[in-house]
């Protein structure tokens, strides 16, 4: 006999207005989020020339954003299910418009560096609360289908990013970078509060705050910052035997083995539920998110850097050029979350998208310096196809394989993970890059220290008068950049036998499992049009 919750789970949901509404402004908040992150890469040149700053430094401005961003996630997920989501996601909005503030206001690195992590706090939470929200309006079935309107809205931000970072680098003042961004942050702090009436359970103030988990927060945040911050200059700014590099990777390592262990066994009310990692299947899933947020990123970070310095394309030109991935990694994402809510099935698309994806890095791999645009539109091509498959399919995995309930808190670590894996990615990448690079300039007899500030040799590098010296300084870069591009196939391969392997398929019809129920009442009565209701209504669940 059919149980009758789930045959009500199967028919077609269809949004309210209001909820509607909801999820097209988690969109357009998405859009910035992507927008500051891939904004700054073919801008960086343009930063570094007018306020000063080595190469090092220049790479801070990208990571710094990524490693805060990502230590964020699963704080301010945890604390929203205590508090409330509108108050935190406001909060969110409201912070990152004080670091681009300071961006904006920025005479100096240091200065630039702090507003890049207080952005990175905001976006942090903007990125993760929506995806989390949906998990309180949107039956699991349904939301692949939904979700493909914020993930395009994100594409769409990681796709103009690196064009009008292009643009404003070589027009006008880099600030603008910045500046571009507050009309979107206003209307975040304007339509957040009126749409997103999302009521948590009950609680007094004193139980609120007596339900926050701050000691393992605590643990978690400094213990997870010391650690990719070794990652990031381990091999660049210090060597990897240094006490520079070594202390705080070690304590980053044994901080989070801490938080582990407290999260599971003392804490009251911990905000790491050990209950998401059931299984294998679970696991996997996270392990994969980490996995696509390095190969993901050093796409999207390190193709424009290669286009710039070994193709001497100008940071327009370069921004363009990626248009390709980003535009394939839109479709096949929009298109992929429409299969999984029609077939009941994520498995295959991230099965394939991992077969796929792994092409590309191969193909980065065997690039030469005079290849035509053809042979790098269909390296993207091949590329977006595939990491957009995995970009949505594997998202629902982890909801779908934790327990009824835990939905928000999966959707809260599986993208906690997946920035976690670019943060990593930009710092591995940083990493391989300079340590090949130099290796390679050596055995040409050359300097050494090339590498060590490549993004402001570049300009240089292209004054170089033709030669054998001047040769070896480009197949250094490229040799530089391919040899990222050989750990992303590795990594890649792997993914694609864990998933294989272990990744189970579960029946995602499940009825919505959540505190914060949505009240319609107030924003319908402000539209002057009572509603019917709609089978997308949480009331009545």
């Amino acid at each position: 006999m059919v149980d009758e919750s789930q045959t009500a789970a199967v028919e077609e949901w269809v949004p309210s207005r209001h909820q509607k509404a909801i999820i097209y402004t988690i969109g357009v908040l998405n859009l910035i989020v992507a927008l500051d992150a891939s904004i700054i890469v073919t801008s960086l040149a343009a930063i570094v020339g007018d306020i000063g700053g080595s190469t090092t430094e220049a790479f801070w401005i990208g990571t710094s954003y990524l490693l805060v961003n990502a230590i964020t996630m699963p704080i301010i997920c945890s604390v929203s299910d205590i508090i409330g989501r509108p108050i935190c996601l406001t909060f969110a909005i409201a912070t990152f418009t004080v670091g681009t503030i300071v961006c904006c206001v920025a005479n100096n690195m240091a200065t630039l560096l702090a507003g890049r992590c207080i952005q990175g706090i905001g976006g942090g939470g903007i990125h993760s609360l929506g995806l989390v929200v949906q998990t309180d309006i949107i039956p699991l079935r349904w939301r692949p289908k939904w979700y493909a309107v914020t993930l395009g809205f994100w594409a769409l931000g990681l796709c103009l990013g690196p064009v009008i970072g292009g643009a404003i680098a070589e027009t006008t003042t880099w600030r603008w970078i910045f500046y571009l961004k507050f009309p979107i942050c206003a209307f975040g702090l304007v339509a957040v509060p009126y749409l997103l009436t999302l009521k948590p359970k009950k609680r007094t103030a004193q139980e609120k705050l007596s339900q926050i988990d701050w000691i393992g927060g605590t643990l978690f945040a400094a213990s997870g910052t010391a650690f990719l911050i070794a990652i990031s200059w381990g091999g660049t700014q210090h060597n990897w035997d240094s006490v520079a590099t070594l202390l705080p990777l070690i304590l980053g390592v044994v901080g989070l083995a801490i938080t582990v262990f407290y999260e599971a066994r003392i804490a009251k009310h911990p905000f790491l539920h050990k209950s998401l990692f059931r299984d294998t299947a679970s696991i996997i899933t996270y392990v994969a998110a980490v996995g696509q947020g390095i190969v993901l990123y050093s796409a999207l970070y390190y193709c424009p850097f290669y286009f710039i310095s070994v193709k001497r394309y100008s940071p327009l030109q370069s921004g363009l050029a990626l248009l390709p991935l980003s535009f394939l990694i839109t479709v096949s994402g929009m298109v992929t979350g429409r299969l999984v809510t029609r077939f009941n099935n994520y498995r295959w698309p991230v099965c394939v998208g991992w077969f796929v994806g792994a092409i590309s890095p191969g193909m980065i791999m065997i690039w030469r310096r005079d290849d035509s645009a053809p042979v790098w539109v269909m390296t993207y091509i091949i590329g977006g196809l595939g990491q957009g498959a995995i970009l949505n399919a594997q998202n629902f995995a982890s909801q779908a394989l934790c327990s009824p309930g835990d939905e928000g808190r999966a959707a809260a670590m599986y993208t906690f993970a997946r920035q976690f894996g670019m943060a990593l990615g930009v710092g591995i990448g940083a990493t391989t890059f300079q340590n090949v690079m130099a290796l390679r300039l050596g055995w040409a007899g050359l300097p050494t220290d090339i590498a060590t500030h490549a993004e402001a040799y570049i300009e240089t590098l292209h004054s170089l008068p033709f030669g054998p010296n001047r040769s070896a300084i480009y197949d250094a870069y490229r040799f530089g950049i391919q040899i990222i591009f050989s750990v992303c196939l590795s990594l890649s391969i792997i993914m694609l036998v864990l998933t294989v392997l272990f990744m189970r398929q579960v029946d995602m019809n499940r009825k919505l499992d959540t505190e914060h129920l949505l009240d319609s009442n107030k924003v319908m009565r402000g539209w002057g049009n009572g509603e019917q209701k709609q089978s997308g209504d949480s009331e009545g669940r």
